[in-house]
């Protein structure tokens, strides 16, 4: 993986990896935030969850940004397969195979933990209120 990275069609697998960990960044932050320091005040809460829906947002170009990767590495492979380069060929195999894949892998737990996030929101901020859930 590093050596794809490295390369000059690395830079969606880059993109991906550098979104990838500034969301996880901001997710533990989230969850650190929720269930250690326990936030008190309605306004505290309406803003964690606000947070986590714009975490949501950024966790959706995650896919995407996979897509791109997918659709990159196909343009090469057709171009190895159209000039007879079978190293290029492969190579646009695996970059969109492994574009596909990071993309996905880093999405969805995100979501799952920005799921766990928005939840515990709603819970806290209808506790707050004074709202029976059961």
């Amino acid at each position: 993986m590093i050596e794809q990275l490295m390369s000059a069609n690395g830079t969606i697998l880059g993109l991906i990896s550098l979104l990838a960990l500034a969301i996880y960044w901001q997710i533990f932050d989230l969850l650190q935030q929720l269930f250690t320091r326990k936030p008190q005040s309605a306004s505290q809460l309406s803003l964690c969850l606000l947070r986590s829906q714009q975490l949501a947002a950024w966790v959706t170009v995650l896919p995407l940004l996979g897509l791109l990767g997918t659709v990159s590495g196909l343009f090469d492979s057709f171009n190895g397969l159209a000039y007879g380069d079978q190293q290029l060929l492969t190579g646009g195999i695996a970059e969109a195979l492994l574009t596909t894949q990071l993309g996905l892998t880093t999405a969805l737990p995100a979501l799952l933990l920005l799921m766990l996030c928005q939840r515990r929101c709603e819970r806290e901020t209808l506790e707050a209120t004074c709202i029976d859930i059961q």
